[in-house]
């Protein structure tokens, strides 16, 4: 049963420790490991299909081939599905907690005021496929509320080192930057940029 599923009972977010909630988050940190090497076993699978495919002559095993690759894809996408729906209730769970514990140092909570509602709302928006970490973290924090320590607040989206090394990739898909190696090297340059306008800042 997953984190949002807990408050479909009579019980609000208040309501759980935060030594709950860490302990819900080695689950999830768990779940996320058995996730990932499923992911990387399935490509893994892929690749060695289409090499097979492409050196065999046989149309017939080829087909053969061609549907076990398939499957693969699908399966590929099924797993990276429950990856992203994993990883944003990781992303409650340790704002819901983070948030416990500012109110426990005698700080005001916006938690007490969340209901069912807001609850089945999030419930909704983390089995979106359509909706990415970075929209999901949008709409937690409108729920959930701001705080001003964005450093140590988990609902920040992708900082900057993620969203570089993601531009990173896809100028690799385009085929603007040619190989992995070049790609590692753009990837490194960027961080230490990053790292002296850091220092600088």
């Amino acid at each position: 049963m997953g984190f949002l599923e807990w408050f479909k009972r009579e019980k609000k977010l208040t309501d759980y420790s935060a030594d709950e909630l860490k302990r819900e988050e080695g689950r999830l940190q768990i779940r996320e490991s058995q996730l990932i090497a499923r992911l990387e076993k399935l490509e893994g699978e892929r690749e060695i299909i289409f090499r097979q495919g492409a050196s065999v002559g046989s149309p017939v095993r080829r087909r053969i081939l061609a549907r076990k690759y398939e499957e693969r894809v699908r399966e590929l996408s099924r797993v990276e599905s429950d990856l992203t729906r994993h990883m944003k209730e990781a992303m409650t769970v340790g704002a819901i907690r983070f948030r416990l514990e500012r109110r426990a140092k005698g700080e005001g909570s916006i938690l007490k005021k969340i209901g069912g509602g807001e609850v089945e709302a999030l419930r909704e928006f983390s089995e979106r496929d359509d909706i990415d970490e970075e929209m999901y973290a949008e709409k937690l924090n409108e729920i959930l509320g701001a705080v001003e320590e964005k450093e140590a607040d988990p609902v920040v989206g992708l900082g900057d080192g993620a969203r570089s090394v993601l531009d990173v990739w896809a100028r690799m898909d385009d085929g603007v930057i040619e190989s992995v190696e070049d790609g590692l090297e753009e990837a490194r340059h960027r961080s230490d940029e990053e790292g002296v306008a850091r220092e600088e800042g």
